[in-house]
C-alpha cells in the first residue's frame, strides 16, 4: 500500500483534475456531456478511495476534512451509481473539490 503522503497526493491531484474538467462549463453543458461527467465521477472515486486508505494506516486524520462525506459519494457512485445526481457532482466538481485540494495541499505539507 503506498504510504499515506503519496495517498494524499494522489487524492490532491484527482481533486484538482475532476475541478479542470468541470471549470468552464455551465451546468446544463456539463450534464449533456457523458464523457466529462464520466471523467468526474472517476476523479471523484480516486480521490475518496485514496482517502479511504490513507484510514486505513491508523494515521490520525484532520477532522476538517469530510472524510466520512468523501467516501459516502463514493459508495454511491461505485455501488449505487443508479442514484448519481449530476448536479451534485457537478457541485462537487466546482465548489468542493478546489477546497478539499488546498487543504490537502496545506496537510501534505503538515506530514512532509
Amino acid at each position: 500500500m503506498p504510504e499515506p503522503i503519496t495517498l494524499l497526493a494522489d487524492a490532491r491531484d484527482y481533486a484538482r483534475r475532476a475541478a479542470r474538467f468541470a471549470e468552464g462549463f455551465e451546468y446544463a453543458s456539463f450534464a449533456a456531456d457523458e464523457m466529462r461527467k464520466a471523467a468526474v465521477c472517476f476523479c471523484i472515486v480516486i480521490i475518496a478511495e485514496a482517502c479511504n486508505q490513507i484510514g486505513l494506516q491508523h494515521v490520525v486524520l484532520p477532522d476538517d476534512i469530510p472524510w466520512a462525506r468523501i467516501k459516502g459519494m463514493r459508495n454511491i457512485l461505485v455501488h449505487s451509481y443508479w442514484l448519481t445526481d449530476d448536479s451534485i457532482v457537478y457541485k462537487v466538481a466546482r465548489d468542493d473539490v478546489p477546497v478539499l485540494a488546498d487543504r490537502l495541499d496545506r496537510l501534505i505539507q503538515e506530514w512532509s
